[in-house]
């Protein structure tokens, strides 16, 4: 009886031991490190490069990957609001371009459970003058609690008076609803320019 008791004491331990291996390559699994983050960053720099290329190139629905994460940066084509203003002498009329697109930018995690950052609106503009930038921000993942936070800016003057180009800096937070006490950072920097009616993607980053 003493020798049965033993072999089940033995026997629990060792699944015990088992077990708590196994919540620690979970974690491990689920939630990378410093480093792996640094790794992760170092892809989304390449990702960076590589959709602003395909949106230099006119491309309006760009997503790129790699094997941990992927960035995407879409627009759908707005409407000319206002194309002619008519002047009382017949020979001169002033063409005023008043127009918008809506966009969405957005990076995503795929190492263990998943996440995703993204923010979406319009930007808005009067000939080389940008009127607005709107957004919206959505960001999904079962397993965090989740917040955000978007400021807009001009780069060279103020919104809507000056400024031909403005910026877009959109940063969530991302805590794991258990296993990890670390919280999880992602920022998302999309610059805009009204003269040329196009954007590009500064800065993609994930931090801890």
């Amino acid at each position: 009886m003493k020798r049965i008791l033993l072999l089940i004491a033995v026997s629990f331990g060792i699944s015990v031991l088992f077990s708590g291996q196994g919540v620690e390559a979970s974690e491990k699994e689920y939630y990378p490190s410093k480093e792996e983050i640094e790794e992760l960053n170092n892809e989304l720099q390449n990702l960076v490069e590589e959709a602003n290329e395909k949106l230099s190139q006119g491309e309006e629905d760009v997503e790129v990957s790699s094997e941990n994460l992927y960035l995407g940066f879409k627009v759908d084509d707005g409407k000319i609001l206002n194309s002619l203003s008519s002047s009382t002498n017949s020979n001169k009329v002033g063409i005023q371009a008043i127009g918008s697109k809506s966009y969405q930018a957005y990076v995503g995690n795929t190492t263990g459970f998943n996440f995703r950052h993204a923010v979406h609106g319009t930007f808005t503009w009067d000939g080389s003058i940008l009127n607005a930038i709107t957004y919206v921000e959505d960001l999904t993942g079962p397993m965090y609690s989740k917040s955000a936070s978007t400021t807009v800016q001009g780069v060279d003057g103020t919104i809507g008076r000056t400024a031909k180009i403005g910026k877009l800096t959109s940063k969530g937070t991302f805590t794991p609803l258990k296993w990890s006490p670390a919280s999880f950072y992602t920022t998302l920097v999309v610059d805009f320019y009204a003269p040329t009616k196009s954007y590009k993607i500064i800065t993609a980053k994930v931090n801890m």
